[in-house]
């Protein structure tokens, strides 16, 4: 059979769609006019809830079905192209990129180490150096921000999936490197780590969106504060009328009572509208991964002995042939990256943050 052939017909998107999907899955097609048959791989036909050997035409109304096959159509609505839409669409191809350099450092990361980091009651010292590989994950996000209007857009971020570091400048790096491009169907990484990931993402994901951010919670604040200095002046204009009206003669105890019960209900109901105002002007923030690319490079492993008094703990640092740099730590703390550092009373690894109001591990 050719596979190759040219495909003939109407509804030719979905056709080529359909044909795509079956080859990629194994499938072996032979087009015949209007008709294209298809040998289908046992677990792909089980998968599809068809024979094994099928045919496929844009409408069974201008065509003769054969009589060794079962026709099927692919138009929309169609109950196999639903499937294979629904195939195709629960593993995505996943892009994957390998890097290689002609050089990578392999002295002088002292110098370094000490440019980059700022180290608490505690001196590194340098016991050894490796080439390994490790994983990077390069991550496009759309954070979509929620009040009285709304405000959309994008933010890249790049961690280090064997560390859970942040790489800052990665990115814009990548295109200058040497590197080769895979697409595999999946997404290569575990549970655990794609949750690390998202964790990774709320965990960082405030930081960068506020300058996003600036222009758009000042506006909201202007309009709570416009709406809540209305909301001062018409209650307190309300109450002002209402006691002017308690002076005025001929109003009875009755309508008096009433009129002195709806100015004391005058602040619960003016903070309750406070309320709703604030609510009104809240900012949600929702933060979704929209692209993310896979990166494998070969870096410097660097092991590095902290001396903090008479007590040593044994650490490694990554240094990254991408930037140039040594990848920021990872506080055991609270786990975000860090460039300033030091060890609590128990030899954990701590930012400044958590050195200053206590370590979490301890």
């Amino acid at each position: 059979m050719n596979s190759d052939a040219p495909i003939a017909g109407k509804d030719l998107d979905l056709i080529q769609f359909a044909c795509r999907f079956l080859k990629d899955r194994g499938a072996v097609l032979e087009p015949r006019g209007e008709i294209i048959d298809a040998l289908l791989p046992q677990e792909l036909s089980a998968a599809l809830d068809v024979e094994e050997y099928i045919s496929l035409a844009p409408d069974t109304k201008n065509v003769t079905a054969p009589e060794d096959k079962k026709l099927y159509t692919i138009q929309f609505q169609s109950p196999l192209l639903d499937k294979i839409a629904s195939l195709a669409g629960s593993k995505p191809p996943f892009l994957k990129l390998s890097l290689s350099f002609n050089y990578i450092k392999t002295q002088g990361f002292n110098n370094l180490i000490m440019e980059q980091f700022e180290f608490f009651k505690s001196k590194p010292k340098i016991t050894g150096t490796g080439e390994i590989k490790t994983r990077y994950i390069l991550l496009t996000c759309r954070f979509l921000a929620q009040s009285d209007e709304q405000k959309e857009g994008l933010l890249d971020f790049s961690f280090n999936i064997d560390t859970g570091a942040l790489a800052p400048g990665m990115i814009d790096m990548i295109p200058s490197i040497e590197k080769e491009y895979q697409v595999k169907n999946g997404h290569g990484y575990t549970k655990k780590e794609i949750q690390h990931i998202h964790e990774l993402i709320n965990l960082y994901g405030p930081d960068a969106i506020e300058h996003e951010l600036i222009e758009f919670k000042q506006s909201m604040n202007r309009r709570f504060k416009r709406d809540s200095l209305s909301l001062d002046e018409y209650y307190s204009a309300l109450e002002k009328e209402m006691k002017e009206s308690l002076l005025r003669t001929g109003i009875s105890d009755k309508l008096t009572q009433e009129r002195e019960a709806k100015i004391d209900m005058i602040p619960d109901e003016l903070s309750a509208k406070k309320k709703d105002l604030l609510n009104k002007y809240s900012i949600k923030i929702d933060i979704t991964p929209v692209a993310a690319l896979a990166v494998t490079t070969p870096c410097v492993k660097v092991f590095v002995t902290l001396i903090c008094g008479h007590q040593k703990k044994d650490v490694f640092m990554i240094y990254n042939p991408v930037t140039k740099q040594i990848d920021p730590m990872v506080c055991q703390s609270c786990g975000t990256s860090m460039y300033s550092l030091g060890l609590c009373k128990n030899m954990h690894l701590n930012c400044a943050k958590c050195l200053d109001q206590g370590c979490n591990m301890c």
